[in-house]
């Protein structure tokens, strides 16, 4: 077992040599470093107790370093807060341990450092002022251990306590590839460029292939050491130093990100959930920041929505919560979920954090967001959104693991779930909502129309135009994929130039009638010969009608009866709906179905039928189980 700690606390107050007592390594390795008696860049050094590697991050204390601090303390599992005795509780120890919370530091340990040099009074009354200040934190019930690095006091109780942290680490996602933010860049002779980093998630082998980001630049692994020691595979967690083959000291990046596939996006947009510190001042729509996402920063502005009640002023008071959209200055590489550190433009200081909603949000997205700790939306659901959110430009299927902080299988298997339901098509290399489609469908027909009402004798619209007709936020691919959806329907002919077949308009027009008809039927839907009795209609003709229907997935045949998709997904939404909510029964018998939908049990047993063979449901005797998923 290994456990990544990082120090945090003021300047001076001992957090170096109190790393040095714990593992006999000093972690300053700059000569300005040692001359001047303070840390400047990340320092690193790890100890073996009782078969745990304890990883130490000794981070600045100094205000000018917060950002080099940043960097160290992504990725950690705990964090060790040093306060003097002989100072107690100073300024950059409140701002380290706000930077903490914001950043969702799971817990950690407390040590009062320099006990040698403050008598029992001073120390007493500098854990009274950390008891109090780290109230209502994550670190509200960690023990406070007295130590001095000069003497040796309480090491040994406070190793005990860093294991007992050890114990109750948060789990880390091993099951998608690896992150790894670069802390330090360098060139060892003989070998080349090594970066070094916490492993956030996965595992990274030697001879793996990675991508380094923002640069998009491919990368392959030569050799790896973990802890100092040359080793085949690291895991999430641990200190990594990566050897890379193929890239120059100068081509990548404190700040950069090695990642496997699907892991980030980059992007120079981020919707987010924000929250403001208490003891700063108001947060204000266009304010300019400095945003921190481990190793990384950029410059960013931040967009608020509108007031919902009308009033004047876009603003986040101190303590508040808002969703927002961050419009970046740089590009940042990140994932759903992704912890960031907000500070003022100038002077610079702490004044949010913020939970990444979506890495990649529409350029037009709307300022609405929800925290993914109380999204209670299943992959499937979540990917559907994020193709609807797209509208007519299309979802990048590439983006939806970051974008749903799933694996690339995980958004992959969604998709195509989505797709057999009649609920998503392909368009190029995007993914499209039907419903969109739809939309461009009525507006190439209406189109089309038109032009011919205008024009008898202009032969058709060119296919240029018609791709150019709906502006920007209509990706061609789109238009196409309408286009040759309606020449196999036989409503249009053409090919550089597009017009409405005789007796197109009229074919439209009884297709668009059954649909509403099927529309009003609920989950029940109607057989041909229903339909044939409500439509009028020659059932040569209406079998026509409804094998269109059916190929362009506005309806689906369930045993005898044509039933709306829309109909059919609402269905499925709502089982799983109950299934998530722990509402549903453990099994689905034909009476809770019939009672529940308002069906016969002659409507019921297809659609049941229908449910196994979609795998929303697997029959288990007479009843059935949802499937997961």
């Amino acid at each position: 077992m290994h456990l990544t700690i990082a120090t945090a606390g003021h300047i001076d107050h001992g957090k170096s040599a109190l790393v040095e007592a714990l593992t006999g390594t000093h972690p300053d390795r700059l000569p300005e470093e040692k001359a001047r008696g303070i840390s400047i860049e990340l320092g690193f050094a790890h100890a073996t107790v009782d078969d745990v590697v304890l990883s130490f991050v000794d981070v600045p204390g100094h205000e000018r370093f917060v950002r080099t601090m940043l960097g160290g303390i992504g990725g950690i599992d705990a964090v060790l807060l040093v306060v003097a005795a002989d100072e107690s509780v100073m300024p950059q120890t409140r701002e380290h341990l706000a930077i903490c919370g914001l950043l969702d530091v799971p817990g950690g340990v407390i040590a009062l450092t320099k006990c040698d040099v403050a008598d029992d009074t001073m120390q007493a009354v500098a854990e009274d002022d950390v008891r109090e200040l780290v109230e209502g934190t994550a670190l509200s019930r960690a023990p406070i251990v007295r130590v001095s690095a000069r003497t040796g006091q309480g090491i040994a109780a406070l190793r005990t306590a860093l294991l007992a942290a050890a114990a109750s680490r948060r789990t880390r996602e091993r099951d998608v590839p690896p992150r790894l933010p670069v802390d330090r860049v360098f060139s060892v002779k003989g070998f080349g460029t090594v970066v070094t980093g916490t492993l956030w998630t996965g595992s990274m082998a030697i001879d793996a292939s990675l991508r380094a980001w923002p640069s998009g630049r491919s990368l392959r692994v030569r050799g790896l050491q973990v802890h100092g020691a040359a080793a085949p595979l690291a895991e999430a967690g641990q200190r990594v130093a990566v050897n890379l083959a193929g890239v120059s000291v100068d081509e990548v990046s404190r700040g950069d990100v090695l990642v496997g596939e699907g892991v980030v996006v980059p992007t120079r947009r981020l919707s987010v959930d924000l929250r403001v510190l208490p003891d700063v001042p108001p947060l204000r729509h266009g304010t300019r920041v400095h945003v921190h996402l481990s190793t990384a920063a950029v410059l960013a502005r931040v967009l608020l929505p509108a007031p919902a009640d009308g009033q004047a002023g876009r603003v986040i008071a101190p303590g508040a919560s808002a969703a927002a959209m961050l419009r970046l200055e740089g590009t940042l590489a990140a994932r759903r979920g992704d912890r960031l550190v907000l500070r003022s433009y100038s002077p610079v200081s702490t004044i949010a954090g913020a939970v990444v909603v979506d890495p990649a949000p529409p350029l037009r997205a709307r300022l609405v967001g929800t925290s993914p700790a109380t999204d209670d939306l299943d992959l499937s659901a979540m990917v559907a959104a994020r193709v609807a959110e797209a509208g007519a430009s299309g979802c990048v299927a590439a983006d939806l693991p970051a974008r749903c902080a799933a694996t690339v299988a995980a958004t992959a298997k969604a998709l195509s779930e989505l797709e057999g339901a009649g609920r998503v098509v392909r368009a190029g290399d995007r993914w499209v909502s039907t419903g969109v489609v739809r939309e461009v469908r009525d507006a190439v027909l209406a189109r089309l129309d038109a032009d011919a009402a205008a024009d008898p004798m202009a032969g058709g619209v060119p296919r240029a135009a018609l791709r150019q007709a709906f502006g920007r936020r209509t990706r061609p691919e789109v238009v196409d994929l309408v286009l040759d959806a309606l020449a196999r329907e036989g409503l249009v002919t053409g090919d550089e130039r597009v017009r409405r077949t005789s007796g197109g308009a009229a074919r439209e027009a009884v297709d668009v009638r059954v649909l509403a008809r099927l529309d009003g039927a609920g989950t029940v839907g109607a057989s041909l010969a229903e339909l044939e009795t409500a439509e009028g209609l020659d059932r040569k003709v209406l079998a026509a009608v409804l094998a269109r229907l059916v190929k362009a997935r506005d309806v689906e045949r369930v045993a005898d009866q044509y039933i709306a998709s829309r109909h059919l997904a609402a269905l499925v939404a709502d089982l799983r709906a109950l299934r998530d909510a722990g509402a549903a029964p453990s099994v689905v018998e034909v009476g809770w179905f019939k009672d529940r939908y308002g069906l016969t049990r002659r409507t019921a047993i297809p659609l049941l039928e229908w449910l196994d063979r979609t795998r929303v449901t697997r029959r288990t005797g007479e009843a059935r189980v949802l499937i997961a998923g």
